[in-house]
């Protein structure tokens, strides 16, 4: 079975107070620290993936500083240019980056810029499980 989707056809949500998100597949499990969304059976297709999202930040937001315990993330930045904090740690990102944030870090991203920052996000189960983080969908 081929599963394809594009997100147009996706209704957006709004991800840690601030981003705009079109969550386009997931695991048919919902992670500790993810963003309150339902997605289709048919679309909760991946195994080791926990979800594949686009996601967009406006201009002077910021996400919520927030942790996942059993995930790591992944940014790929196509638009715009912010800052991002790891903890205690700062940098700047731009187009064309793709930023990992380990599982168990604090961590946003800061639209400082004047153009919207778009990026694909991918979130990685680690496998570590806590029977009140998980939640079936």
């Amino acid at each position: 079975m081929i599963i394809k989707r594009n997100w147009r056809e996706v209704y957006p949500t709004i991800a840690h107070k601030s981003g705009i998100d079109w969550r386009l597949l997931t695991m048919n499990t919902k992670t500790m620290g993810d963003i309150d969304v339902d997605t289709d059976p048919i679309f909760q297709c991946l195994r080791s993936i926990t979800y594949v999202s686009l996601a967009r930040l406006q201009p002077g937001l910021s996400y919520k500083r927030h942790i996942h315990q059993d995930h790591e993330e992944l940014y790929y930045i196509f638009h715009g240019k912010g800052t991002i904090k790891l903890d205690d740690d700062t940098a700047n990102f731009r187009d064309g980056d793709i930023l990992y944030i380990p599982p168990e870090t604090e961590h946003t991203i800061i639209n400082n810029g004047e153009e919207m920052i778009e990026f694909l996000a991918f979130g990685g189960f680690t496998g570590k499980k806590d029977e009140g983080s998980l939640r079936s969908t």
